[in-house]
């Protein structure tokens, strides 16, 4: 019985010894982690509605793009504590998804709205109930959210048109928006 525990103690000290060896060693560096860069950043489709939003919005309006939700939207009551599990059920709900687009006022301002581009991944079932979610959290938490469906080709006029009512003109803005989009455009 006495040798039996001894016998567990000893394997129980060193599996935590060997743990501790090997996390210590992989935060120092020598064990290769297992990642490898991504060779870009969004898909074509992305990519070529970027653009295409870019040029709607001028250089009046500051896009960003794969923007997570949690850095646009936050759990709207107070954490009480660092273990509060009602408010970490929430952050985590939009901790790991991101919008499309965000079109912001110039430097950094007032976040306008965001824009997901819709292409055939959203006609999945697990991509609908996300869809529907985000877009229950974007109207709590009044953000507007344009979804725009994938298309081989973006007309940019198009775009500027579903974009107006979001844009603010200087008079409107929260003092950061120097310029806007003239009528003209």
């Amino acid at each position: 019985m006495i040798t039996e525990f001894v016998i567990l103690s000893v394997l129980i000290v060193l599996l935590i010894a060997s743990g501790l060896w090997l996390l210590q060693r992989q935060i120092r560096g020598k064990i290769k982690l297992p990642y490898r860069r991504r060779d870009t950043l969004n898909t074509p489709m992305e990519q070529a509605f970027y653009r295409a939003v870019s040029r709607a919005l001028g250089d009046d309006y500051y896009l960003a793009c794969k923007v997570r939700v949690a850095d646009l939207l936050e759990v709207a009551f107070r954490q009480r504590h660092a273990r509060d599990q009602r408010w970490w059920r929430h952050f985590r709900l939009i901790s790991s998804k991101h919008v499309d687009l965000v079109v912001c006022e110039p430097a950094g301002g007032r976040i306008l709205l965001a824009i997901e581009l819709d292409d055939r991944s959203h006609q999945r079932g697990d991509r609908k109930r996300r869809d529907r979610f985000i877009d229950r959290a974007f109207s709590s938490a009044k953000l507007p959210l344009l979804r725009v469906p994938a298309q081989g080709r973006f007309d940019v006029d198009d775009i500027r048109r579903q974009l107006s009512p979001y844009l603010t003109t200087p008079e409107e803005g929260s003092g950061l928006c120097q310029k806007s989009l003239s009528p003209t455009r």
